[in-house]
């Protein structure tokens, strides 16, 4: 995928500096890369601990080899990824979506996948399951998952036990009072603006 050319010195840009996308950006600073980001709530000093570049979406865009996806799934993000922003993807770029898959207009995507100008890592889609007749499914460079790119290993066997205990709470009338085993604390360390001061597809990098 990609080219067929390697990791090294590639551009990765983090659409949501969320607190997968932290992680992410984290992880990646082990890495011979240049890590963009676009957030319009984060700020230059967010970005700048993380070892990353806060720039604008179209910017990313235009800049990186490989775009991940870790924004929230809101009415205006729904297809934050459309046509014309994938159009500003230079040929051979990847794009992981790991987060939801409204963010990414399935159609406009499929057909830059069909032509083979972009790569795309999908464990989400929109609709999910996407239908049997879908061409994503025989593609060679598009990589599928069933919404569980978080279960590796042994994390499958907790998933396994846990989720029977979750249906007899939801049989039982009893859900809000089980505590999920698998929940995490998910810090908030960016400081959100007041209600319409900005929105989560700003065009600006915040």
């Amino acid at each position: 995928m990609g080219g067929g050319r390697s990791n090294y010195g590639r551009v990765v840009g983090i659409v949501g500096l969320s607190h997968t996308g932290r992680r992410v950006a984290h992880l990646l600073r082990s890495f011979d890369l240049t890590v963009l980001a676009s957030d319009p709530y984060a700020t230059e000093a967010d970005a700048q601990a993380l070892g990353t570049t806060l720039v604008s979406l179209p910017d990313l865009l235009h800049r990186r080899d490989i775009v991940t996806l870790h924004a929230p799934s809101l009415p205006e993000t729904r297809n934050l990824l459309n046509a014309d922003r994938l159009a500003l993807l230079p040929d051979h770029a990847t794009v992981i979506n790991t987060a939801r898959g409204s963010l990414i207009d399935t159609g406009a995507l499929t057909a830059e996948c069909v032509s083979g100008r972009l790569s795309a890592i999908l464990d989400v889609t929109d609709p999910e399951p996407l239908p049997v007749d879908s061409p994503l499914f025989g593609l060679p460079n598009v990589q599928l998952t069933p919404h569980i790119a978080g279960a590796m290993g042994t994390e499958v066997h907790r998933l396994g036990r846990g989720r029977p205990r979750r249906t007899r709470a939801v049989r039982q009338g009893a859900a809000s009072g089980v505590p999920d085993p698998y929940a995490r604390p998910r810090p908030h360390r960016i400081t959100r603006p007041a209600a319409g001061r900005r929105s989560p597809v700003a065009e600006s990098p915040g």
